[in-house]
């Protein structure tokens, strides 16, 4: 029988190819990834449509709020990491949310989408398709 800590862990392959460990609490808030069994640890679970680099990101946000909810973290605190997290350029925060929806973790979407219609608020047409490189 594995021990708790190789249980605890499961394995997941990026778009790209590279295999990343998460702890299942963290996986656990994507409904995509809730309930694996426990061939999960041992063989590594396709994700196909998140990079690597996306996928780390995601999960450095799973631990954190899996991590905060256990130990009572203040809402502001919790907040404030939030708002430093999603402090990121246009593609990772578009790359963040495409996977968000993806994997369907609620609140790093409605993070997300949040800090993207932040970002439109008040700006004319010309502007958008300036930072978002759309043409018409």
């Amino acid at each position: 029988m594995a021990d708790n800590s190789e249980t605890n862990v499961i394995k997941l392959e990026s778009s790209d190819g590279q295999v990343i460990e998460a702890t299942r609490d963290a996986a656990n808030m994507s409904g995509f990834l809730n309930g694996l069994d426990d061939e999960a640890g041992k063989v590594p679970v396709p994700v196909l449509q998140v990079t690597a680099n996306t996928l780390t990101k995601i999960l450095e946000y799973c631990e954190y709020h899996c991590r905060a909810g256990q130990q009572n973290t203040p809402e502001a605190e919790m907040k404030a990491w939030d708002e430093n997290f999603i402090a990121v350029d246009d593609a990772m925060l578009f790359d963040l949310m495409l996977a968000a929806n993806y994997l369907d973790i609620k609140g790093l979407l409605h993070l997300t989408c949040r800090r993207i219609a932040d970002a439109i608020r008040g700006n004319t047409p010309d502007e958008l398709r300036a930072r978002f490189n759309i043409t018409n």
